[in-house]
């Protein structure tokens, strides 16, 4: 849940980031070296995953982790851990997008939807063990 609200979000920015540069979301190939697109994508994810980590954080492992969760100060630590975590996903996906626009044309909206379908299993069990040290498939360790 939190990780999909965090793509949404992640998602809404990059079309209409794309929009307003490109007014459409078609987007020239050429354009997959184009700095402000990798600026959008980096926007967009920056905000996107720190949507999802407060979700997570609320919802998802309210309750589950170590005793270091209830600590305010942790929480900046737990923040960089996550988008640590993110961020080997998150380059995924923008090169599968930018592949995609090369290749074939694909606006990056859409190829951002491929790259994310491919990587965010991976990150979401990264990041469940990385960051709030819970098992990612909810099995007990005892």
């Amino acid at each position: 849940m939190a990780s999909g609200a965090g793509f949404l979000i992640a998602e809404g920015i990059l079309f209409l980031g794309v929009f307003l540069f490109y007014n459409s979301t078609a987007v020239p190939s050429v354009a997959f070296t184009s700095p402000s697109l990798l600026g959008l994508d980096a926007l967009a994810f920056g905000v996107g995953g720190t949507a999802a980590f407060v979700i997570n954080e609320r919802v998802t492992v309210k309750g589950q982790g170590e005793q270091t969760r209830r600590e305010k100060g942790a929480w900046a630590l737990r923040w960089c851990r996550y988008q640590l975590s993110s961020l080997l996903g998150n380059v995924l996906i923008v090169l599968v997008q930018l592949a995609l626009l090369a290749t074939i044309a694909l606006s990056p909206v859409f190829g951002s939807v491929i790259g994310a379908i491919v990587t965010y299993p991976l990150t979401y069990a990264v990041s469940m063990r990385f960051v709030w040290k819970v098992n990612p498939l909810g099995r007990s360790k005892e």
